[in-house]
């Protein structure tokens, strides 16, 4: 598999510049060791729009399983990445216009929190009202009323 996507958290033998491949002494074994967890491959969008050319390019029998052999892919990750250039959602995003929109985000989120400044501020002037009839009947040694004015 010579893919840069390639299956497995086996670490790769190293090539110690001999011409047919790494040398192994005979007491040296893989390293058997598993990660915890697996981690989910994840394919660039360039990546998957080149796949899908190459695809839509075999009409022969046995060349899209040839394909499929020497990327390390299932026929179900094709099927994955032909849906998702159905619905549009293969797009190749240059670097300005992830950085447009990490600036609008950005400037969006400063204009809520202003927003929300300014609401905190006529709540708590609103609160200072609410409480001003209380403070007066207080000063004026008034029982405050509780009914509604007549």
């Amino acid at each position: 598999m010579n893919s840069p996507f390639s299956i497995g958290s086996h670490p790769q033998p190293s090539n110690n510049g001999t011409a047919h491949g790494p040398s192994h002494s005979g007491n040296s074994r893989p390293d058997p060791q598993v990660t915890e967890r697996a981690t989910r491959r994840r394919f660039p969008v360039a990546y998957k729009l080149r796949i899908l050319k190459e695809a839509d390019a075999y009409h022969k029998p046995g060349e899209l399983g040839a394909l499929l052999r020497r990327e390390g892919l299932y026929s179900a990750t094709l099927a994955s990445f032909r849906k998702q250039q159905a619905d549009g959602k293969l797009v190749v995003k240059h670097a300005q216009q992830g950085q447009r929109q990490r600036q609008d985000k950005a400037a969006q989120r400063q204009r809520d929190a202003r927003r929300m400044a300014a609401l905190e501020a006529e709540n708590h002037k609103l609160r200072i009202l609410l409480d001003l009839p209380k403070k007066v009947a207080a000063l004026l040694d008034l029982p405050l009323s509780t009914e509604p004015f007549e």
